[in-house]
């Protein structure tokens, strides 16, 4: 209580917060549609985008950063759930933290438990326009290619880094700030750059069974 007390002596900004996301929030996001677990805890609020038919679940004690302060690194915006087609969907497993990420499905984007998701990282599981100039002229976003997203469990990704369409990141990788992944990730496996490759094995982890990792 004192530390509390404590707080909100030092900023007025901090009851505003705390009803925020304590209340309106969870609140809110309820009532957008999105499915979500117990223990869940948010600093600010996530931009939600959902049409109808589309599914958003978060799992078990899910932490989602909105606020620009919620991060020590500071955040571009927002995280942005959204799942854009009627039979798309986003699922965030048990005990993940997103800061600032933009996480965007027209197909899916399946993300396991205790994934740690950096200060603006991007998860697109679409190009979102069609590659052919006469294609976007006619409609421009009719046609983009789209294939699923699936970041299996105990994934670090790094600020900034862009995971795209048909990727899957295995088991306890890690995705490096500003990397560009185009491609499946190995578990247990450090990739970094633009386009990302592998550096080499995750530092005192054991070594994961790819079978049972993609499981």
């Amino acid at each position: 209580m004192r530390s509390l007390a404590l707080k909100l002596a030092r900023s007025p900004r901090t009851l505003s917060n705390l009803v925020t996301d304590r209340i309106l929030t969870p609140f809110r996001i309820r009532l957008m549609g999105v499915m979500s677990g117990r223990g869940c805890s948010f600093a600010g609020a996530p931009s939600i985008k959902m049409v109808a038919g589309a599914r958003i679940r978060l799992g078990n004690d899910v932490a989602i950063g909105s606020r620009f302060d919620a991060n020590p690194l500071g955040l571009p915006h927002p995280t942005i759930l959204a799942a854009l087609m009627p039979d798309s969907y986003i699922e965030i497993g048990d005990g993940t933290g997103i800061s600032g990420a933009s996480i965007v499905a027209r197909r899916s984007v399946v993300i396991g438990q205790r994934v740690m998701i950096g200060a603006g990282a991007c998860i697109w599981d679409s190009d979102f326009h069609p590659l052919n100039p006469d294609a976007r002229r006619e409609n421009p976003t009719r046609d983009a290619r789209t294939a699923p997203v699936i970041i299996e469990d105990d994934v670090f990704i790094g600020a900034r880094a862009l995971i795209l369409k048909g990727v899957r990141v295995g088991r306890g990788a890690v995705v490096g700030a500003g990397a560009v992944v185009t491609k499946d990730v190995p578990p247990g496996q450090i990739v970094a750059g633009n386009p990302a490759r592998v550096l080499g094995p995750v530092p005192g982890m054991a070594p994961v069974d790819s079978d049972r990792a993609a499981s």
